[in-house]
């Protein structure tokens, strides 16, 4: 079972604890606030009222033998994201994953030991952007080296194709990696026969990604 330490539990970092119970893992939730961790205690292995800057508190509660720690305070709490990043890394903490709003302070979360700085409001806001300026998109998503992972409505001039016919590899770098009709979930057969409304999870360079939405966007 993996093990994770979640220090901050405002909305984001709640929802990273209880995700991640849910998911199976052990989860150590920390807050300053004893109202929040009340709330949270019923869901996570333990949840408990500490100061994530205390090196004696954080090693008093093993926070050393976590795989993994997620830093989720808020920008008014920056100082103590700093510090707690720094105390839980020196414990041995192997990853430590830090939340930020902008990439100024994710270089002082990085320097300070974080593995990884996230910055949820800005990503949340690149996909929001990404699902508006293409009405195909149903859901995308970033992955490293410039990829994209993407579901994408069958428009009407594609249906009645299959994917042998689309060749969405040949021409547009793209792999499909599943197939959603009527609301199941398939293998994407090369012969299957695609309708309207059908959804394709593609996966290739974010541009070409970016490019199929556009061509399949209503209207184009």
């Amino acid at each position: 079972m993996r093990t994770y330490v979640v220090v901050g539990l405002g909305q984001f970092g709640e929802h990273v604890a209880r995700r991640l119970s849910e998911a199976g893992g052990e989860v150590l939730a920390v807050d300053l606030s004893l109202e929040r961790v009340e709330a949270i205690k019923d869901a996570v292995v333990q949840a408990v009222r500490a100061d994530c800057t205390s090196e004696e508190a954080m090693k008093a509660l093993g926070v050393g033998k976590a795989e993994t720690a997620v830093i989720a305070l808020g920008e008014e709490d920056f100082e103590a994201a700093v510090l707690g990043t720094s105390v839980l890394k020196g414990l041995g903490v192997k990853t430590v994953v830090a939340r930020s709003s902008n990439r100024q302070r994710g270089k002082i979360l990085a320097l300070a030991g974080a593995t990884r700085v996230v910055y949820p409001e800005a990503e949340m806001g690149d996909q929001l952007a990404r699902l508006l300026l293409h009405t195909s998109m149903q859901s995308s998503t970033e992955l490293p080296n410039g990829y994209a992972l993407a579901e994408l409505r069958v428009p009407e001039h594609a249906a009645g194709k299959s994917l042998q016919e689309l060749r969405l590899r040949q021409t547009h770098g793209l792999n499909v990696i599943a197939i959603q009709h009527r609301g199941v979930v398939n293998e994407p057969i090369p012969e299957a026969m695609l309708g309207v409304g059908d959804v394709l999870l593609v996966a290739g360079r974010g541009e070409r990604v970016a490019a199929l939405a556009r061509l399949w966007d209503p209207g184009r």
